[in-house]
């Protein structure tokens, strides 16, 4: 805004920018409310919001508002971390340069690039690493000190807007998976009367049933049956589990023949 901001404006644009935050569901609501104060408080037309890649080395635009002004730059190309941006990243700070199109950036400019007559970039600091970056271009006076204040204290609720929007991924994830996992796994709990003879369970009603059959009513676990070695013993005791070709009653499966070298 040329001619100066009022306190007021700028402690307006805070709050408005604050209660965005926690109304809106993205990151990039949030990050294209705040931007729009930004622009409107330093009188920038142009600009955009990025954030760092995972690799470290280009930013990837979330939005970019021309103006009004031709851009026929191609989308798709890569934006390296890189000239004046590059200085705001490195130091954590705004940097602003007012005569752009005369300065030593201008050679990082892809063609078709929207004429930049000014610049000003502001960093989204987290943890004292800066992770993406608010840039303002197109101010029909210059950028001033003031500006960059203004673009520092907006770019810090929007690191604070990106630090929530992450949590609340990862909150969302987890609640996803853990829902997953309730879904799949279905468990017991507290005390189940069963008798001390036959080991049916008593269920709400007052049936006794078979403890399978309990437990596969309110689990996703299945029974197969065979017999342990004890009863093995005591109710098969014809059945020797060490017998050639004996037919196992555990697994119901024979018994080979032990073998013999042919040699002997």
């Amino acid at each position: 805004m040329i001619g100066g901001t009022s306190a007021e404006t700028k402690l307006q644009a805070v709050i408005d920018s604050a209660r965005t935050i926690l109304q809106t569901q993205t990151f990039q609501e949030s990050a294209r409310t705040i931007f729009d104060h930004c622009r409107e408080l330093t009188g920038a037309v142009s600009g955009y919001v990025a954030l760092l890649n995972e690799s470290g080395q280009e930013n990837e635009v979330l939005f970019l508002e021309a103006g009004g002004l031709p851009c026929t730059v191609d989308p798709a190309l890569p934006m390296p971390i890189r000239g004046l941006r590059a200085t705001a990243y490195e130091t954590h700070r705004a940097a602003y340069e007012n005569n752009f199109m005369q300065s030593r950036w201008v050679g990082f400019m892809p063609e078709g690039h929207v004429e930049l007559r000014n610049v000003l970039f502001a960093p989204l600091n987290l943890e004292g690493k800066t992770v993406g970056i608010i840039g303002l271009a197109n101010k029909p006076g210059d950028f001033t000190a003031e500006d960059a204040e203004i673009a520092s204290v907006l770019g810090e609720l929007a690191a604070i807007a990106l630090r929530i929007n992450r949590h609340i991924d990862l909150l969302n994830e987890r609640t996803s998976s853990l829902e997953s996992a309730l879904a799949q796994v279905r468990t017991l709990h507290g005390l189940l009367p069963i008798c001390s003879h036959c080991k049916k369970i008593r269920d709400d009603q007052g049936y006794w049933t078979l403890v399978e059959s309990y437990i596969s009513a309110r689990t996703d676990a299945q029974f197969t049956h065979g017999l342990c070695p004890d009863c093995l013993q005591k109710f098969y005791p014809e059945y020797p589990r060490n017998k050639p070709g004996a037919q196992d009653p555990v697994s119901g499966n024979g018994q080979s023949e032990p073998r013999t070298d042919p040699k002997k």
